[in-house]
């Protein structure tokens, strides 16, 4: 009898826990809000305020002096002094956008994360850094 009493105490004090422990637990440490105010969309001006290098280790932040930009046009037209090579845009998916060329004879694909106020950029292909690398900028 004590044996049962015991082990229903103990089942009880385990689920408590374990309901505690995963509910506490949320991504990123971030709080929920509504999206709107989380998140900026694609289309319009940016401006560049730095690079994410790695030289073989972690990749870290290099500021830059903020007088470059780029704006995607809701036309699918790119316009500023960010990435003078590329004329025209197309979001592939939710995490990669196409670039091309105004005689459309390059192109280059880039990784895209918005995230807050916030755009980074980085190399998908052809081309791609080694050691990883990527464009920051925030919306204007």
């Amino acid at each position: 009898m004590v044996k049962n009493n015991l082990m229903k105490h103990l089942v009880y004090l385990l689920s408590t826990v374990l309901i505690l422990a995963i509910s506490a637990c949320h991504k990123d440490g971030a709080t929920v809000m509504p999206a709107s105010k989380t998140k900026a969309t694609l289309p319009g001006k940016w401006k560049v305020i730095g690079n994410m290098i790695s030289s073989g280790g972690p990749m870290y932040f290099v500021p830059e002096n903020g007088k470059d930009y780029v704006t995607f046009n809701t036309d699918g037209t790119i316009g500023g002094t960010a990435f003078l090579d590329y004329k025209y845009f197309t979001v592939k998916d939710t995490v990669t956008i196409h670039m091309t060329s105004a005689n459309k004879a390059s192109y280059e694909d880039y990784y895209y994360v918005i995230k807050h106020d916030t755009l980074t950029l980085g190399p998908a292909g052809p081309i791609f850094c080694i050691e990883g690398c990527a464009v920051v900028l925030v919306k204007d």
